[in-house]
């Protein structure tokens, strides 16, 4: 358990270090779309996620309860960690230069750990998507 948390408080940290806040970029019009969880578990703390589309501009956290670290890999591709009491719904906001391409969008879980810092076993039940 202890390994577990210092790995998630190494990805953190590079995180940060691989970012000046926990938004990328600057908006530049356009609006906002919600990327959602499913979840088959009602205790997980921390999750890794790959998104993609065309120009996203910032990444968010919902709300306070939340903490959001990400990095970008190109102007389409953002890895992120999301880290709080998780649960179905709204994990980040994403500011994007054209909504109407939602369907354009993609996510994939990557790692999923639960409150007590134990990395899931298998990630079957989760889901991401993006939707207005």
């Amino acid at each position: 358990m202890i390994h577990v948390r210092w790995i998630l408080t190494a990805v953190a940290v590079v995180a940060i270090a691989a970012c000046a806040s926990d938004s990328i970029g600057s908006p530049q019009g356009g609006g906002s779309l919600v990327l959602r969880l499913t979840t088959p578990h009602g205790d997980d703390g921390a999750l890794t996620f790959e998104l993609s589309g065309p120009s996203i501009s910032t990444v968010s956290a919902p709300d306070a309860s939340l903490r959001l670290f990400t990095r970008r890999l190109d102007e389409s591709t953002v890895v992120g960690v999301v880290v709080g009491a998780l649960a179905n719904g709204a994990l980040a906001t994403l500011r994007v230069q054209e909504v109407s391409t939602v369907s354009s969008y993609s996510a994939r879980v990557l790692e999923v750990a639960d409150r007590e810092d134990g990395l899931r076993a298998s990630l079957s039940g989760y889901a991401l998507s993006v939707t207005r």
